[in-house]
């Protein structure tokens, strides 16, 4: 059994209605001795178990006689890795852009799990895992916008970086690295490991540990900034926002009475249609904020309401669009 109990409820909620990630949060399990009740073997490579239970929710495992993949066989510590494995000369063997010494660093530096620690590994939607089976940790596909929330959740909790894995097989990054590392782990995948998850090209994945779970719950349940002293803290003395924080305060207090929409979220100027729709992919927790600097660099370029023209402006100038 678990040493401390989650709320799956309330993480799942959080993770699916407020970040508003792909699909299922898919929880890994350690298949000690036999295979799980109501989870069915797939004849697939290791990594897909992700997509099975993520985007078909299905409850599913692989061990040693079910599986597709020595590579993944190798990284969960199931089988020990045949030599051309081990060595990466499945790379740079099989290819003209991988060098025999690169494959080499590349396995090396990868983690595997000790061969015997598991018979198998087992994957099913969160909120359907029996009360009897123990999740090693979360994996959940989302985009690096979304991945902010998620992995960035240790960080505003607890003070720690979460660990950011690019290059290794992603059988290496769900099945070893948290186990080594005992962190949130994000990571874009390999290749193969994308192609068999059937990742977009806009999505990645993190890897939150169990124990890590409820830093989730208390990021998103309330998470409120206040925009307008963040800038006064933050803003040099030449700034533009001194310049026009006058006007905009006095924009602010002219401003008809707040109305709530979005739910909740109130606004105090106009808005176009478009430029509201675009705010409904904004996950909740930080919907206020990004509200809030769409109106503020509205009123700085003084114009009389939001529209998806100044939201594209003020994305283009913080570096990203929607």
């Amino acid at each position: 059994m678990q040493e401390i109990k989650q709320d799956l409820q309330r993480v799942n909620d959080a993770l699916v209605n407020k970040i508003k990630v792909r699909g299922n949060p898919v929880a890994i399990s350690f298949i000690k001795d036999k295979p799980f009740p109501g989870y069915e073997p797939v004849q697939d490579c290791p990594c897909s178990i992700v997509r099975y239970a993520m985007d078909e929710g299905k409850m599913v495992y692989f061990d040693d006689t079910h599986n597709d993949c020595l590579v993944g066989m190798h990284h969960a510590g199931i089988l020990p890795g045949k030599s051309e494995i081990t060595t990466g000369h499945y790379l740079s063997g099989t290819s003209n852009f991988f060098t025999e010494e690169a494959a080499m660093r590349n396995k090396g530096a990868s983690y595997s799990l000790p061969v015997g620690l598991v018979k198998g590994i087992a994957a099913a939607p969160l909120l359907k895992v029996p009360e009897d089976v123990k999740i090693e940790w979360v994996v959940v596909v989302c985009t690096p916008f979304q991945a902010n929330n998620v992995a960035g959740c240790v960080t505003c909790r607890d003070g720690a970086f979460p660990y950011g894995e690019l290059g290794a097989s992603l059988c290496a990054s769900l099945f070893a690295t948290p186990w080594y590392e005992r962190n949130i782990v994000y990571t874009p995948g390999d290749f193969g490991g994308r192609m068999h998850n059937r990742i977009k090209k806009e999505e990645m994945l993190v890897i939150v540990p169990y124990n890590m779970l409820h830093y989730i719950v208390e990021l998103m349940d309330d998470m409120r900034m206040d925009i307008k002293l963040s800038r006064e803290m933050t803003k040099p003395s030449h700034s533009d926002f001194w310049k026009g924080k006058k006007t905009a305060d006095v924009a602010v207090e002219e401003a008809p009475e707040e109305k709530p929409e979005l739910e909740g979220v109130k606004f105090t100027m106009e808005w176009d249609d478009e430029a509201k729709a675009m705010m409904k992919d904004v996950p909740d927790g930080i919907l206020e904020m990004a509200v809030g600097n769409a109106e503020e660099y509205a009123r700085e370029q003084s114009y009389p309401k939001v529209s998806k023209k100044s939201i594209d402006e003020l994305m283009k100038k913080l570096g990203f669009e929607f």
